[in-house]
């Protein structure tokens, strides 16, 4: 098959969306033709300027594996075509960028900009669309004047992004949305797309290498426990609420390590003598030995679906403890691999002490989560069954389309 895979930002972009799109690219590329479509790959901070006037910087195609990875670019005088969005950046009037405005917007950039995505979508058999907001109205656009079956990934995170009324709009014009679980198939319901058109398939984690733990643990001098908090300081993901939790954990525990790894600005100092390590952003093989080196990973966000740090640690048998969202609980439920709790520094702390003190149940929710990951959530189990829902998607466009 041929398939054109749509997104905002691609690797080297780190994120979980860019991750899990960049995974599931590479494994498909390898038995069939695919081209990633990308607005940028640069680690600039995201704002309207990229989906109006301003463009991202520039990027050459290349290759990620099998996969070619192309930006999507609107020449200058087509943009300019999209001068009467001027206001989603100007100040006193870009609080009108949003609402019912929102969808007057995205028809008119989906006009501009879909004739430019559409040169890529030829002899195309399904079009995949990641998240990404004004452009996924344009490759919608694009992709059904082609007559290309279309599915989008909408990851919508209810109250924050994904839910405005042009992209409810826009998820009205695929041929399938999917959702990563079930309560995040009920947000799509609930947003009007029709029950048999949302499917449901989490995301994936390549397995880590185990061992690295040892070694980090000398690097830091860290021989108790270790407390993980894995993720970009954006504080949705819920830095503070770990911070707030390791005065209390170490009154009662005071060989336990709090490591926060990841973007961000530097942390403030929490209150009593609680041990805390700010590692920042690190490689790879460096996060992947935080994550061995772990007893327990914390991420008590407030605006989540499917984190990948949860497969992550799962796919090194580390529990987690996470909040109490719909969908962090049905994952928690799902998977057997941690704890959900209530999203504020007390509930949080009582979970990790209660894992701390009963090293067998942690090891059983580490064993729990390792299974789950194995027998689903691998990127060769997400690549199967999106080949199920390509193949579906071609031929039912074959028999005349939905």
């Amino acid at each position: 098959m041929r398939l054109v895979f749509v997104a905002h930002a691609y690797w080297p972009v780190i994120g979980g969306v860019e991750g899990f799109v960049r995974l599931l690219a590479r494994e498909l590329a390898g038995r069939h033709e695919l081209i990633v479509l990308a607005q940028r790959i640069d680690p600039g901070q995201s704002n309207r300027l990229p989906d109006t006037l301003g463009p991202p910087p520039p990027f050459e195609a290349f290759r990620d594996g099998d996969a070619r990875v192309s930006q999507i670019r609107v020449p200058a005088a087509r943009r300019a075509l999209l001068s009467p969005l001027v206001y989603q950046v100007t100040p006193g009037l870009r609080r009108y960028a949003f609402g019912r405005n929102r969808i007057a917007a995205a028809e008119l950039y989906a006009r501009v900009v879909a004739p430019v995505i559409a040169q890529e979508l030829r002899g195309a058999d399904a079009v995949h669309v990641f998240g990404g907001g004004l452009i996924k109205s344009a490759a919608l656009r694009a992709a059904r004047q082609a007559r290309i079956p279309v599915a989008v990934t909408p990851f919508v995170h209810p109250g924050h992004w994904g839910d405005d009324p042009a992209s409810v709009r826009a998820y009205s014009r695929a041929d399938r949305v999917v959702a990563l679980l079930e309560s995040d198939a009920a947000v799509c319901r609930q947003l009007g797309v029709p029950r048999e058109r949302v499917a449901v398939c989490g995301i994936c984690s390549p397995a880590l290498p185990p061992g690295g733990g040892a070694a980090v643990r000398e690097r830091f001098g860290v021989g108790g426990p270790i407390v993980l908090f894995l993720g970009a300081r954006r504080g949705y993901k819920g830095e503070d609420v770990v911070l707030g939790a390791a005065p209390l954990v170490s009154r009662a525990n005071p060989d336990v390590t709090f490591v926060f790894v990841g973007p961000g600005p530097a942390l403030r100092k929490p209150s009593g003598n609680a041990r805390v390590i700010d590692a920042g952003v690190v490689d790879d093989e460096e996060r992947a030995a935080w994550l061995d080196a772990a007893t327990v990973l914390c991420l008590p966000s407030d605006a989540e679906i499917f984190p990948t740090a949860f497969l992550e640690a799962w796919s090194l048998k580390t529990p987690v403890v996470t909040s109490d969202l719909p969908p962090l609980r049905e994952l928690i439920h799902s998977s057997g691999g941690g704890v959900a709790v209530p999203r504020d520094a007390e509930h949080v702390a009582g979970a990790i002490l209660d894992l701390l003190e009963d090293p067998a149940a942690a090891a059983r929710m580490g064993e729990a989560g390792y299974d789950f990951w194995i027998e689903g959530h691998t990127p060769a189990a997400a690549a199967r069954w999106h080949e199920v829902l390509y193949t579906e998607l071609a031929a039912s466009a074959g028999d005349g389309g939905r």
